[in-house]
């Protein structure tokens, strides 16, 4: 009996080992700039409650950049996410350690991956059409709204630094600097280049530009509450 309640103990502690080592900090994504309108969708069922500069966002969430917005985002370890107007990104999946999954369905989006992911890790972007895996880079991503409703949008992958893996169908491409993969609704993929400057694309991520779009939003603002005459 004394011995049956030994290995009962022991088995106790070494699971209460176990889940005191499975307790880390639930990672999040924080925003750390953010100009215009944008709502943060909590729940499946709850309504989209504003966003503003310092919330968190969790796995499981979405995030809607509406007309005239932008977004600054920071993912674990440190990785800086831009979102344009009329974006919408899904939290698929934070895993730092291992894989970080987002599905961007709707705007334009610029990841930069300001270090190299540890060994093993990913930083992955799903599209209606592809799926970016990056380790370490800058690249682009614009989707265009579809012609026809029903139909597939037009996807642009826009290289600016490091390599991108391309996955669609059964195909991987590898997105260079300087080359832009577009696939178009019929799903045959154009491998094409441009010429967006890798030094514009990272003023993105500057404060000044962030004042200077606050400016412009204070200023929209002034406008709308001035009287009309005539």
């Amino acid at each position: 009996m004394r011995g049956s309640l030994l290995i009962l103990l022991a088995l106790s502690a070494a699971l209460t080992m176990l889940a005191a080592t499975d307790e880390r900090p639930v990672p999040f994504v924080k925003i750390v700039r953010i100009a215009g309108s944008v709502e943060i969708q909590r729940t499946t069922e709850g309504d989209p409650v504003a966003a503003k500069l310092g919330d968190k966002l969790f796995a499981g969430e979405v995030l809607q950049v509406k007309k005239g917005g932008k977004v600054q985002l920071c993912f674990p370890p440190n990785t800086l996410v831009l979102l344009k107007e009329n974006s919408v990104l899904a939290l698929s999946e934070l895993t730092p350690e291992r894989r970080t999954a987002t599905f961007l369905t709707a705007g334009q989006m610029i990841a930069n991956l300001q270090e190299a992911l540890s060994p093993g890790s990913s930083f992955e972007v799903e599209t209606p059409t592809a799926l970016a895996i990056v380790r370490g880079t800058v690249f682009e991503i614009e989707i265009d709204e579809p012609v026809k409703e029903g139909e597939m949008p037009t996807v642009r992958f826009y290289g600016h630094r490091g390599q991108v893996d391309i996955m669609f169908a059964e195909e991987v491409l590898q997105l260079e600097p300087g080359s832009l993969i577009q696939l178009a609704p019929d799903g045959i993929p154009q491998l094409l280049t441009h010429s967006r400057k890798l030094e514009e694309i990272l003023e993105m991520f500057d404060p000044e530009y962030w004042e200077e779009e606050l400016k412009k939003e204070a200023e929209k603002e002034i406008r709308k509450r001035l009287p009309k005459f005539g």
